[in-house]
């Protein structure tokens, strides 16, 4: 049996502000730093096999909180976040300004549409898929993997067949924790924690 834990990295002044930052390296806020620490006691009693990070700020320093004295974090490319080329650091409220017609065209197409200079979900989509199936190759135990929400709604999409519209239906806020047992034949999903702070 493998248990797989994916976590989203704790909040940063972008999920705060509410602006895209994807590819953008801000660190956790102070905010996101106690929100870690109250999601720790879900991951506490397991002892993981391999921890693997994206490479963004935020998810390391969201997995070295966790695991403070962890001799190795695994840096995996493939889990970071989509990347929003020119929309980074614009708030969703000011590009429904400044840039209808491109926001209307993502709703219609969620999954296939490409900010100018970034990255389409089905390209977020296809690295996570590769991730997940090597992760599925590994030996039983437990593992986990501190991403982003992106990443998240790509490996739900990957494992349960939802459509990516419908990922949206999921609430994975900061430092939210997904449970996933895999046993061979396919994954269940067994869990979603999303932690609160006032």
């Amino acid at each position: 049996m493998k248990n797989i834990y994916l976590m989203r990295h704790g909040d940063t002044e972008a999920t705060e502000k509410g602006y895209f930052a994807g590819w953008s390296d801000v660190p956790l806020s102070e905010r996101g730093k106690i929100r870690v620490k109250k999601a720790a006691p879900q991951l506490a009693k397991r002892k993981f096999r391999r921890i693997f990070t994206s490479p963004m700020a935020r998810a390391l320093e969201t997995a070295s909180l966790l695991f403070p004295d962890r001799e190795k974090l695994e840096v995996v490319p493939e889990l970071k976040e989509r990347s929003f080329g020119a929309w980074e650091g614009k708030s969703w409220e000011r590009l429904e300004g400044e840039e209808k017609d491109s926001i209307n065209e993502w709703k219609k197409s969620p999954l296939s549409f490409t900010p100018p200079g970034g990255e389409s979900f089905s390209q977020v989509l296809k690295r996570v898929t590769g991730f997940w199936k090597y992760l599925a190759s590994l030996e039983e135990g437990d593992y986990l993997a501190v991403a982003h929400a992106g990443v998240m709604r790509c490996a739900l999409v990957h494992i349960t067949g939802i459509s990516f519209e419908n990922s949206f239906r999921w609430l994975i806020d900061p430092a939210a924790i997904l449970h996933v047992r895999d046993d061979h034949i396919f994954p269940q999903v067994i869990a979603l924690w999303n932690v609160e702070v006032e």
